[in-house]
């Protein structure tokens, strides 16, 4: 999980704060990720192959990128200092959404491709000459 949500820091070599908002949106994309798998597993519907996970981490990415502008307007409110938030409205961050799926869905897309392929790669099948396998247990 830690390679499916630290690649994208790479991008932002020398930029703290694009590296820490990918970071915390990542978490917050494969945390609902793990919710909806959690849940379908619940309801007895476990994920048989890789294309289920990555759909999961996709739609929830998704979500997260539609949710975005609400998310920015509010933490500009809750940080900026007192008359600063005034001009920027709702429709100027609803006029990032574009963006925001442009640039996201993509990052959302290969950080589900790498997290299905490393969580749920098969393991090797034991060694038929291995006698680790064949014991016998005492009588």
């Amino acid at each position: 999980m830690a390679l499916a949500i630290g690649w994208p820091v790479a991008l932002f070599y020398d930029e703290l704060g694009p590296q820490r908002l990918i970071i915390t949106t990542l978490f917050a994309v494969f945390a609902i990720a793990l919710v909806t798998l959690g849940v379908s597993w619940m309801m007895g519907r476990p994920p048989k192959s890789r294309r289920i996970v990555v759909l999961h981490v996709v739609m929830a990415g998704v979500v997260a990128a539609l949710a975005a502008p609400f998310v920015l307007t509010w933490l500009l409110a809750m940080v900026a200092d007192g008359g600063a938030a005034e001009h920027f409205s709702l429709a100027m961050s609803l006029s990032t959404t574009p963006l925001v799926v442009m640039l996201g869905l993509p990052v959302v897309l290969v950080s589900g491709i790498v997290f299905a392929w490393l969580a749920l790669k098969r393991g090797v099948p034991p060694n038929e000459e291995d006698y680790r396998y064949d014991v016998q247990p005492f009588r």
